[in-house]
């Protein structure tokens, strides 16, 4: 392999790296935000601290992407270069508007690149589940199993990403139950929200163990 493929591979790691990290960092401060009878400016401030960790392994997951998509070229995968040069604008642009959505707090133009954000990860997921299934019944088919395994678990970290969105959205609901005077059901709702994350969360870190241990071991 070359010198830059073996770049490629360093960066892959340390994307990884951040990723769990802040992920671990962001389970263990949603754990903080749930507490019950924990006063609601506290919650703010937890939230508030979530969501700047957040923001870490939101980055290196777009930065993965590309970073993927080049090491699968230079090992000998048939990707096309205007396709991987296309992943790597495409990214470039996502991670943009990620920081844009982040620090732009409620502002009208970031409810409009919410919906946006929404669009490429149905996007993601619709585009990683049709490679797989068109490098799987191409006849002749050159990519090897382990590559096509791992594309369908990437598609699986998408929606289960998704499914810790919405998740992630409860916390409004929990905060005008509060506001509301109803502490006890917002104490109830955030705990139902924390399992179910929890749980999300838990399969998140499995998914991406696995998809790990494709890449580097390539059992297939």
């Amino acid at each position: 392999m070359s010198d830059s493929y073996e770049w490629l591979r360093f960066a892959h790691v340390i994307l990884f790296a951040y990723w769990l990290g802040a992920d671990l960092g962001v389970f263990l401060a949603g754990g903080v935000m749930s507490r019950p009878g924990l006063p609601v400016p506290e919650r703010n401030r937890v939230r508030a601290l979530l969501m700047d960790i957040d923001l870490a392994p939101r980055i290196a997951l777009l930065g993965i992407l590309p970073v993927g998509f080049q090491m699968a070229l230079q090992w000998g995968a048939p990707l096309p270069q205007p396709v991987v040069t296309g992943v790597w604008v495409a990214a470039v642009a996502w991670i943009v508007m990620a920081l844009v959505i982040h620090f732009g707090h409620s502002r009208a133009p970031v409810a409009w690149l919410l919906r946006i954000d929404l669009f490429c990860r149905v996007a993601l997921l619709a585009g990683f589940s049709f490679l797989a299934w068109r490098q799987w019944q191409l006849p002749g088919n050159t990519v090897p199993d382990w590559l096509i395994l791992k594309l369908v678990v990437v598609a699986a970290i998408v929606v289960d990403g998704m499914v810790l969105r919405v998740y992630s959205g409860q916390w409004r609901l929990a905060m005008e139950r509060f506001a509301a005077g109803d502490v006890g059901g917002g104490e109830r709702l955030l705990r139902v929200r924390r399992r179910k994350a929890a749980t999300a969360a838990l399969v998140m870190w499995a998914l991406v163990a696995l998809a790990a241990f494709l890449g580097a071991v390539k059992p297939l």
